[in-house]
């Protein structure tokens, strides 16, 4: 039978929100196969809410005497009576650990169909909880603060994950089980980068999304339409004998996905031509890295009339901020000249930049140099222009080197251009 009119949707009752919180700020991060990669769209949302929100939008609260009865009977056996195997599984670090009831309310909490939501919804990992009793000193890094098997978790997407599916397949077997088999519609007027739609597709549901803004529909086809209409199964060569030509046949990607096949060979083609146009614009240093880009700071001349030093604007002197990595420009003077070194980790010991929050401060004389002076220089055109550090590519992944001699020759000759 359907939902009831007068029976409120989970999403009116509760919603875990800090686990969503947490998983949402990990979002942020997240590059690879997430769909910020095809365009940074302004006001995207993270993906981990935006499946909450659907899921709980979607499926009444159990817990409610208006509540289909078959919808409570489908939440206890899907979550508890007969749980997949393989959800009875979660990793611990470096080890593997065994619940046979992983959907249980926390400990305290009443186990009633709608807890027994929530947390399949977002469930803090083991590790989590117990650095928050204090059982463990060591904080879990934000991949280990939710359970492996919550809905909204980044690793729940990947179609290579079992676990994940099996997660997916009990949220669709929810939503069906609300709308008497049927896969609901879900409609999105102001679909913008294609979150909410994607989810819903996601979740078994018939998506129409919609967008003013023409990049946006660009984004929406090729987030929701062009994998559906596109990625089917092709041989990994096909007739036209395509393949990457920057790539040799021994490392040439095989895949069974006609849309992944287009868009690698693609985007190589897009990359080999670029580097053959600008690639001397980027010259390697004396580490032998691969230049993919170069750190700036506006500059501002000094209010100090004895001094007229150039004050680097920068707010922080971090460049990266990684628990496990941190790099700070440092700041060196050579007579009024200001130069840039990079400090790692343990060796840095200044972060605070030049810029404040109503004036600048000169590493040169220590004077305060007021914003409406800075605003006046940049009214008249005079700021100027310093490269910080440069950004490479190596084995382990982003690194920074400082500036060398032959950097600024490549700017020189892009200027020229």
């Amino acid at each position: 039978m359907p939902i009831p009119a007068h029976c409120p949707r989970l999403i009116e009752i509760a919603l875990p929100i800090r686990e969503i919180s947490a998983e949402s700020v990990r979002d942020k991060s997240l590059r690879h196969g997430h769909i910020s990669t095809l365009h940074l769209w302004w006001a995207r949302r993270p993906l981990a809410a935006c499946r909450a929100i659907v899921f709980a939008s979607l499926v009444p609260d159990p817990d409610d005497p208006a509540c289909p009865p078959a919808f409570r009977a489908a939440v206890t056996h899907l979550l508890q009576e007969e749980l997949p195997d393989i959800l009875k599984h979660y990793t611990l670090g470096r080890k593997m650990g065994y619940d046979p009831d992983p959907y249980r309310p926390y400990e305290g909490i009443p186990d009633t169909p709608r807890n027994r939501l929530l947390t399949f919804i977002a469930k803090w990992s083991p590790q989590w909880l117990a650095f928050e009793r204090g059982q463990d000193g060591r904080q879990p890094p934000p991949a280990e603060m939710l359970d492996d098997r919550c809905l909204v978790k980044w690793e729940t997407s990947d179609p290579a994950n079992p676990q994940g599916r099996a997660v997916l397949r009990i949220a669709r077997a929810l939503i069906y089980a609300a709308y008497d088999g049927r896969a609901p519609r879900v409609l999105d007027p102001f679909a913008g980068g294609g979150a909410i739609p994607l989810e819903a597709i996601r979740l078994g549901c018939q998506a129409i999304a919609n967008d003013y803004n023409p990049v946006a529909y660009l984004i929406l086809r090729a987030t929701c339409e062009f994998p559906q209409k596109y990625g089917l199964p092709v041989a990994a060569a096909d007739g036209e004998g395509r393949q990457a030509s920057f790539l040799p046949a021994a490392t040439a990607p095989r895949t069974e996905n006609r849309l992944v096949r287009d868009v690698t060979y693609w985007a190589g083609w897009i990359l080999e031509r670029a580097r053959m146009r600008i690639g001397h614009l980027y010259p390697p240093g004396r580490d032998g890295h691969p230049v993919v880009g170069y750190l700036w700071a506006r500059t501002a001349p000094c209010a100090n009339p004895a001094c007229r030093a150039e004050i680097p604007l920068l707010r922080s002197l971090l460049i990266c901020n990684k628990p496990a990595k941190k790099v700070a420009l440092t700041m060196h003077l050579q007579g009024k000249e200001v130069t840039f070194g990079l400090a790692r980790d343990g060796a840095i010991t200044r972060t605070e930049g030049t810029a404040l929050e109503k004036a600048a401060r000169c590493p040169v004389c220590g004077q305060l140099t007021p914003i409406e002076n800075i605003k006046r220089v940049s009214f008249e055109g005079a700021l100027g222009e310093r490269m910080v550090a440069v950004i490479t590519d190596t084995p382990a992944g982003k690194g920074y080197r400082p500036v060398e001699d032959i950097d600024l020759r490549a700017f020189e000759e892009a200027r020229e251009l």
